[in-house]
C-alpha cells in the first residue's frame, strides 16, 4: 500500500513539476527577449531621409536592448515590397517595419499592398514627423507661398510644381490653396530638385530633408512649410503655409510596426526601447538638423494618428476618384 501511495504521490508531484516547467517555458521567451539581432526593414533605398532616420533609431535601440539592431533596405512597389515582407514575417519581435503614411496612401489610392495593413501590422511607436516644403529657384518672381498662390490663382495652369511622384500630396495642396497648377511627377526627388534649380519647373514640392541642403546653400528659396509650426531652430525664417493664408497642414509620420500577432510583453519592451531613444535630446537634435521632428508614442496613440490620416485620405479619394489607381 505504501508503494501505491508513493506512486500516487509521485504522479501528483510529477504533474505539478510539469505544470511549473510548462509555465516557465512559456515565460522564458519574454525573459530572454531579445536574444539575437533585430532587423528593421526600411521600404526605401539606402541614403534617403527615411533610411537615415531609421539608422539613427537602430543605433540607439542597439544600446537600449543590448543586441544589434540592423537596417534592411527593401525598396520597391511604392514601399509595398518591404511592408509585405514584414507583414508575412514571424511575429517574434525580431523583424520590424520602419513604416508610415505611405502604406496608408497605397491602401487607398494604390498600388495596393497584398495584405490588409490594419490586420497584418500593429503599431509599436511613432518616431518622427516630417513636413513638406514648397521651394523655388532664387531667381523666381515669388518669395513666399502667398505670392506663389496669388500668381497661380491669377493665371490658372501657368505654373508648375515638381515632385517625386507625390500626386496625392500635391493634390491636397492644390485643394487647400485653391490653385490650378501643373504637377510634374519625377521618379525621384533629386531630379525634381535639379529641374527646379535650372528653372525647368517653377517649384518643387518635397519633404524638407530632400531640399534642405539646397535651401541652406542658397541654391533654392523656401516659400513655405506644411507643418503646424515653424521648424526651430533649423529653419526659423521659413513661414508655414497657414501663416501665409493657406490652410494646409500636412506631414508624413514615420513609426515602427510589427507583425500583428506579436506577444504583448515583447511589444511593450520594444515600445519602451523606441521611446527611450526617440525622447533623448541627441536623437531629437540630429533629426532637427535634417528638418524632421522627433516624437514617440504609445501603440494606441500611433493607431489613432494613423486612423485619422486614413480618414483624411479616404475623403480625398471620394472627392477625387481619378487619383485612385485601377486594380
Amino acid at each position: 500500500m505504501r508503494t501505491g501511495r508513493r506512486s500516487i504521490a509521485e504522479v501528483i508531484f510529477a504533474t505539478l513539476l510539469c505544470a511549473v516547467s510548462a509555465t516557465s517555458a512559456r515565460a522564458a521567451p519574454a525573459e530572454d527577449f531579445p536574444s539575437q539581432s533585430i532587423r528593421i526593414v526600411v521600404p526605401f533605398p539606402p541614403g534617403g531621409s527615411t533610411d537615415v532616420i531609421a539608422r539613427i533609431l537602430a543605433e540607439g535601440m542597439s544600446r537600449e536592448l543590448g543586441q544589434s539592431v540592423v537596417v534592411d533596405n527593401r525598396p520597391g512597389a511604392a514601399t509595398n515590397i518591404g511592408s509585405d515582407y514584414v507583414a508575412r514575417s514571424k511575429a517574434d519581435g525580431y523583424t520590424l517595419l520602419f513604416g508610415g503614411s505611405a502604406l496608408i496612401v497605397n491602401s487607398i489610392f494604390g498600388p495596393r499592398p497584398s495584405f490588409d495593413p490594419d490586420e497584418a501590422l500593429t503599431s509599436v511607436s511613432t518616431v518622427a514627423e516630417v513636413p513638406f516644403m514648397l521651394a523655388t529657384s532664387p531667381e523666381a518672381a515669388f518669395r513666399t507661398s502667398r505670392e506663389f498662390v496669388d500668381a497661380a490663382r491669377s493665371e490658372p495652369g501657368k505654373y508648375s510644381v515638381a515632385s517625386a511622384q507625390l500626386d496625392t500630396y500635391v493634390e491636397r495642396f492644390k485643394m487647400a490653396a485653391g490653385v490650378d497648377v501643373l504637377h510634374v511627377p519625377y521618379k525621384g526627388g533629386a531630379q525634381a530638385v535639379t529641374d527646379t534649380l535650372s528653372s525647368q519647373v517653377d517649384s518643387a514640392f518635397a519633404l524638407v530633408p530632400v531640399v534642405l541642403p539646397q535651401i541652406q546653400a542658397g541654391k533654392l528659396r523656401a516659400l513655405g512649410i506644411s507643418s503646424a509650426k515653424r521648424l526651430l531652430p533649423t529653419l526659423p525664417e521659413v513661414p508655414t503655409f497657414v501663416e501665409n493664408g493657406v490652410n494646409f497642414v500636412m506631414t508624413v509620420w514615420y513609426g515602427v510596426q510589427a507583425p500583428s500577432e506579436i506577444a504583448g510583453d515583447r511589444l511593450d519592451l520594444l515600445n519602451q526601447a523606441v521611446r527611450k531613444v526617440v525622447d533623448a535630446g541627441d536623437f531629437a537634435s540630429r533629426l532637427a538638423e535634417m528638418g524632421a521632428r522627433a516624437g514617440s508614442s504609445t501603440p494606441k496613440v500611433m493607431d489613432r494618428l494613423f486612423l485619422q490620416q486614413r480618414t483624411d485620405w479616404e475623403a480625398l479619394s471620394i472627392t477625387h476618384p481619378e487619383l485612385v489607381q485601377k486594380p
